[in-house]
């Protein structure tokens, strides 16, 4: 396992030496070598910026506003991925996830040339190994910034060297590349990040597994565009015609082995990473734990906080648990749909004849349900710091219909009559028919949008349950983000295995995956049913439980909106798409409690335009460089 830490004692250096030399350093992109470039120190000082604006998607990480590194991002939540794809349920107003927030990294692409450049100058100043690993770390980090750029934009320009300021404008003009051209580029320099990197490193610094793991999934993504993307050279569209957006069908096997061959990289160079867990006795507790342990063997790479620094946190605990009784502040602002629940297993809340199923107590719902779901999401009657979630969205005073007659939840359907239906508009209501009790639970669902759910539903991982109330707040955040774990390294093989004709592999990685989760087994279809048929190839029932398993193992991980991107499927899963809650009643004239589906409290209506497949190319980079060309039906 390797970390990102950043140090403050690193940045204070980088500013140190960069001013102690201003006076006699040229133009920016000639650096003074013998302080920077002459020495490991040096290096390792030099490329700590480099790791410090390293696009993560993270806890920090807003989609419309893009990378905070940890720094006052007490609202992030506001803005996370998962409220954009459907995985949850955010702040409402209609986030524009596809429109991004114009990134456009070419300071840091350049600071990674300025060293790929002139490093070689200072070769007989180290060893063989150590100048490789050093020269393939800048590659590596190359490839980075390059598929944060390609997945949002298609092809862009592609610099491999340093451009002088007082060159001729028209040179600094450079065109996009084509978006295979990209992918190619970014294969190229992992391919050498694995050829020249170490097989481990000192804490902070990638390695060649790291470089391994990114070209698995930069490699799947070019794959899936190239199979199921309809941008085509006979496209009336000027970026379409000219290949920035688009990558031809027959380069998707060469992109699909490329994954693959990543993914067993790690077999055949015995990378020591694990599935953590496969044998465990307790699953849930497990997989719990694994978004916890930063020494854990499948960890690839993290993203470490630091509790000395005034710099490095977050608020996830804060931001997804309710305040009072799990947090302190701001209190819990995004919540998991009924949707990514069902994901995993359909929920045993109907009988076979239509009716709700009634239970005794709500925890009664807990029983069966698959471990790896239980450690991905509380429900009502789980347990955080002693405290039970207390979930309800008010009560019937008789039930005696179908699931279907409560209509979704919809207040015109006669079964939810006021007169039969009571549901909770603020948080301390009460009623005569309950005794002058509470009509909602105190953690749900009562109204507004902040601190009660509004699916009945909270989010588990990545929570820190060893930490106390008072911790548990904004900027007060300290466990590790996952950039790369070895499950994804797994899921990427099989779907590449599958999409190259290797089913068997396939079925048996994913057989992994899900026993290590505690989930039922799975058993392929002989003849798989078309589920789709994008760009005229056939997604299948068996591939779609591929990708399905990819939803489960890797939930509010920030891949789902890059997966149903990729694979073209978002504007069919986003259309016009309202998002569902679970929502416990009490049934007053038996005593029992109903599960009823019901679209979630907040109402909105999730839209997926073809044209987000690619995010518009920032205005400002056009107008510095006419020779950038827009995005289609930008």
């Amino acid at each position: 396992m390797k970390t990102i830490k950043y140090l403050l004692l690193i940045g204070t250096m980088m500013f140190t030496i960069s001013s102690c030399h201003k006076l006699t350093l040229e133009p920016k992109g000639i650096l003074d070598d013998a302080a920077l470039l002459g020495n490991a120190t040096g290096v390792e000082t030099y490329l700590a910026g480099v790791y410090m604006n390293l696009p993560i998607e993270d806890f920090s990480y807003y989609v419309d506003q893009g990378f905070k590194n940890g720094n006052n991002d007490w609202d992030a939540s506001k803005s996370w991925l998962m409220s954009v794809d459907g995985e949850a349920v955010g702040w409402p107003g209609g986030i524009d996830g596809a429109g991004g927030f114009g990134y456009w990294p070419y300071d840091q692409i350049r600071r990674i040339n300025t060293m790929i450049e002139n490093f070689p100058n200072y070769k007989s100043d180290y060893s063989g190994d150590s100048y490789n690993a050093f020269l393939g770390e800048a590659h590596f980090l190359r490839a980075f910034y390059y598929f944060a750029l390609v997945k949002r934009y298609g092809g862009v320009p592609i610099i491999e060297s340093v451009q002088s300021p007082t060159a001729d404008p028209t040179t600094l003009a450079v065109p996009r590349s084509t978006e295979l051209d990209v992918y190619k580029f970014i294969q190229s320099d992992l391919q050498f990040a694995m050829d020249n990197m170490a097989a481990t490193s000192e804490p902070g610094r990638a390695n060649k597994f790291v470089a391994a793991a990114l070209m698995s999934r930069a490699m799947l993504y070019a794959a899936t565009i190239a199979r199921y993307g309809s941008y085509t050279a006979s496209s009336p569209d000027q970026a379409a015609k000219a290949g920035y957006v688009g990558i031809p069908a027959n380069e998707a096997a060469n992109f699909f082995t490329a994954s693959y061959d990543a993914a067993n990289f790690f077999d055949t160079q015995n990378g020591g990473y694990e599935l953590v867990g496969e044998n465990a006795a307790d699953k849930e507790q497990n997989y719990v734990d694994l978004f916890l342990n930063d020494n854990s063997k499948e960890n690839i790479l993290i993203k470490q906080y630091s509790t000395t620094s005034n710099l490095f946190y977050h608020s996830y605990d804060g931001s997804v648990s309710p305040a009072g009784d799990f947090s302190d502040w701001p209190g819990s602002e995004v919540y998991p749909s009924l949707e990514s629940v069902e994901l995993f297993q359909r929920l045993p809340i109907e009988n076979t004849d239509g009716t709700p199923r009634r239970f005794d107590n709500r925890n009664q719902l807990l029983q069966g349900l698959e471990p790896r779901l239980l450690a991905t999401v509380y429900l009502s009657g789980m347990t955080l710091r002693g405290t039970a979630f207390d979930i309800r969205r008010g009560f019937y005073r008789t039930y005696n219909g179908t699931m279907a007659d409560a209509q979704d939840g919809v207040s015109s359907a006669p079964i939810n009559a006021t007169s039969n239906r009571t549901i909770a508009t603020s948080r301390y209501q009460t009623d005569p028919a309950l005794g002058g009790g509470a009509v909602a639970g105190k953690h749900g669902m009562w109204g507004g949008v902040e601190n009660n759910t509004l699916t009945g539903f909270f989010i588990r991982k990545y929570v820190n349950y060893k930490a106390s109330q008072v911790q548990a707040a904004g900027n007060s955040s300290y466990q590790s983000w996952i950039v790369f774990r070895y499950a994804e390294v797994l899921l990427n093989k099989a779907e590449a295995a599958y999409e190259l004709g290797k089913k068997q592999e396939a079925y048996d990685l994913i057989a992994r995956i899900r026993n290590r989760a505690g989930a039922t087994v799975w058993t392929p279809k002989g003849a798989p049913a078309a589920i789709y048929v994008i760009n005229g190839q056939t997604v299948d029932e068996n591939l779609q439980f591929i990708r399905d398993e990819r939803g489960r193992e890797l939930m509010f991980e920030n891949h789902r909106w890059w997966d149903l991107r990729r694979w073209r499927v978002a504007d069919k899963v986003l259309n016009q798409a309202k998002l569902h809650g679970l929502m416990p009643y009490l049934v007053l004239d038996q005593n029992k409690y109903i599960f009823i589906r019901e679209y979630n409290t907040d109402g909105k209506t999730y839209t997926f335009d073809v044209r987000y497949y690619y995010e518009p190319i920032p205005a400002g980079e056009i107008n510095k460089n006419p020779s950038l060309i827009q995005n289609p039906i930008y």
